[in-house]
């Protein structure tokens, strides 16, 4: 007769730890929170939103379907398995969650987990932008205390943050932004319309379409406002 010592087998001791989780799309990095490891092999989910300005996802840059061609995983993880099979295609305003298997080393490891994810290559445009200039009436002023050059995939966006007591006052609310042609105004966080209501500070990032093209210029963010009633400070 067979017998069954699977009890007697000596229980993992295996305890690692998972600092922090760098995940790398393109030119941004998002942060997810660590976790406790108690086995050397572990699954983790990564979202994935092609969303423009969505509050808890860093691809902020697409405007059309991006493809995630393959993933990478720094050393000492290895990557054994996802699901779904890459490449993936994700359609704009479209989200997606990976299910990633990753062996971690033997050893009881403690430190940060890094995640590359590689994108489909693409055509690449160059922006240079002199200045930045923020527009409300007949004030204008410059926001950028330096030149920016911007390389950028072609149809793609990318962000500009700005202090907006630099050119609006506080109870001013933005209901309309316009940009320079050959840019193209996309969005903002927070989203149009919005009032200026932190008499400290207030920051508001826009997402601008690059142009097609090469280019070299200033861009121009012309905020329309309606008149502020309230009195009270």
């Amino acid at each position: 007769m067979k017998m069954n010592f699977g009890f007697l087998k000596k229980k993992s001791n295996y305890s690692g730890e998972i600092t922090g989780i760098s995940l790398y799309w393109k030119n941004s990095m998002h942060g997810l929170p660590g976790k406790k490891l108690s086995s050397p092999e572990f699954e983790l989910s990564i979202p994935f939103s092609n969303k423009n300005y969505e509050q808890l996802s860093f691809l902020k840059k697409a405007d059309n379907t991006e493809t995630i061609q393959s993933m990478e995983i720094k050393e000492p993880f290895k990557l054994v398995g996802v699901i779904p099979q890459l490449p993936v295609s994700v359609k704009s305003g479209e989200s997606i969650e990976f299910k990633i298997k990753i062996k971690a080393p033997d050893y009881n490891y403690s430190g940060p987990l890094v995640i590359k994810m590689i994108s489909k290559p693409s055509e690449i445009v160059h922006v240079e932008l002199p200045d930045i200039i923020a527009i409300s009436g007949d004030k204008r002023v410059k926001v950028n205390e330096h030149g920016e050059v911007k390389s950028v995939e072609k149809n793609s966006n990318f962000e500009v943050s700005m202090q907006m007591y630099r050119v609006l006052t506080y109870n001013d609310t933005v209901t309309n932004v316009t940009v320079n042609k050959p840019f193209e105004f996309i969005g903002s966080d927070p989203k149009i319309p919005f009032t200026i209501d932190n008499k400290s500070s207030y920051i508001a990032r826009f997402y601008i379409k690059a142009p097609e093209f090469d280019y070299a210029g200033n861009l121009e963010l012309d905020f329309e406002k309606k008149p502020n009633t309230d009195s009270k400070q």
